[in-house]
């Protein structure tokens, strides 16, 4: 592999989200900072490409002023591994390279509250992504763009509230559709790389318990420098729901989640696959679990 080979690696994860523990429901299918620590709108060189990420997510639950949430107390220790493949054919659309993916992840949860644990394992949502572009206009610089769909096929887990069916601790998937279309700018010169991924979650409802979970901006980051086989750098993500939650129809009061988080990120080079680490800490969080994320990857080209 190239020395853009950790740009493949890093690419699959634009449509990886691996999801945390709503504050709201279920999970969600982008995972605040899951495309951190890549050149998001740069496709690497035409081939197949395989990426497995895991992730290890902690943290406990905070209300709207972000502090923690006591009613009800809550906090989560989850392990997520989600598996990856990129085909980029060499085709050519609309002038820039064409690719798409498949995505599957997988979530161990282990859920407390008030002291007691929940512990489920599952299938979150299949994500499917037919479409992503790159063009490249010279110079280090790419913008990328594509649609990513989470489909409704995950583990779920209901139990009757005495008003209508709602997920429990056990929930892992979504039974909802979610649209996901991005935008990214990536400037890669002097083997240093920056990038801003711009993401968006529109949700369907879930017509289980009639809950749709508002519609969510994501903005990923990621300043990065190559030093022979090795890439170093730091990594941050700004996530803001656009519209409250809504049951029935009607919106629910201190259901806009907002993240702020923070971290850095280390890969090598090993020519037939790459493999990175990266940190984000959760600095600030509203309405959801403050949750940090440690993930390893191993990433390869297979053809």
């Amino acid at each position: 592999m190239n020395k853009y080979s950790w740009v493949a690696m890093g690419l699959v994860a634009v449509i990886a989200g691996v999801g945390v523990a709503r504050a709201a429901e279920g999970t969600s299918p982008m995972q605040p900072g899951a495309t951190t620590g890549n050149s998001a709108g740069a496709l690497p060189p035409p081939g197949l490409y395989f990426n497995w990420d895991t992730d290890y997510e902690f943290g406990k639950l905070k209300n709207a002023s972000g502090n923690d949430q006591t009613m009800p107390k809550l906090s989560i220790s989850n392990v997520a591994t989600v598996g990856t493949l990129l085909w980029v054919p060499g085709w050519k659309v609309l002038g820039a390279d064409y690719g798409a993916a498949l995505t599957q992840p997988f979530k161990f949860a282990n859920t407390t509250i008030f002291g007691t644990d929940n512990s489920a394992s599952g299938l979150i949502d299949t994500s499917v992504t037919p479409l992503t572009l790159s063009w490249n206009f010279g110079n280090g610089f790419f913008v990328g763009s594509g649609v990513t769909f989470a489909l409704p096929d995950g583990t779920n887990a209901y139990a009757w509230n005495g008003t209508r069916w709602a997920t429990t601790a056990k929930n892992i998937g979504n039974n909802y559709w979610t649209v996901e279309p991005n935008i990214a700018f990536t400037y890669m010169k002097d083997d240093w790389t920056l990038t801003l991924n711009n993401i968006f979650d529109i949700n369907s409802e879930n017509d289980k318990t009639h809950y749709q979970s508002g519609d969510i901006y994501y903005l990923d980051a990621t300043v990065a420098k190559r030093f022979g086989k090795y890439t170093l750098g730091v990594i941050g993500n700004y996530t803001q729901q656009l519209e409250d939650d809504k049951i029935f129809g009607i919106s629910q009061a201190d259901t806009k989640i907002e993240h702020l988080k923070a971290g850095l990120m280390a890969s090598y080079d090993f020519d037939r696959f790459t493999v990175t680490a990266r940190y984000l800490q959760a600095i600030e969080t509203r309405n959801d679990v403050g949750v940090s994320f440690f993930h390893i990857s191993l990433a390869m080209k297979l053809y």
